[in-house]
């Protein structure tokens, strides 16, 4: 970096302010107030006319929601598909179920039902001991 980058260059400055002067002039300023009227006017005239039904927001939002409801449907399907294929263990919350009616049906202490929901391998065997150790 050069010592004078930082310093103003005053030629540039004064360019830059004759085209963009300070303060609009009052035809500047009619000027923008006409453009942005006639800019406005067709979307305020149709929010004076009253606001659209369901069946025009509906058709509004048809290009995007039409597909995205698509690709959602097939989403769904992969997802089912995939959880039908695969072979979920055949009584997965066993030792939980259990230990919750133990608890519930005060056969148990509470703590038995927090240790399997805290520790659930080492509680599970715990569980399988005591089962066995009851009958």
């Amino acid at each position: 970096m050069r010592r004078n980058d930082s310093l103003p260059d005053r030629e540039l400055a004064g360019a830059l302010r004759r085209l963009d002067p300070p303060a609009p002039t009052q035809a500047q300023m009619t000027s923008l107030a006409r453009r942005i009227m006639s800019r406005a006017t067709p979307l305020l005239d149709a929010r004076r006319r009253g606001a659209s039904t369901w069946w025009e927001y509906a058709a509004a939002w048809a290009g995007t929601l039409l597909p995205l409801g698509a690709a959602a449907g097939f989403v769904a399907a992969a997802c089912l598909a995939r959880l039908a294929t695969t072979r979920s263990p055949v009584r997965p919350h066993a030792i939980e179920r259990t230990a919750l009616l133990r608890a519930v049906t005060n056969h148990a202490p509470s703590g038995a039902l927090l240790d399997i929901v805290l520790d659930a391998p080492s509680a599970e065997h715990a569980a399988g001991t005591t089962r066995r150790g009851a009958r």
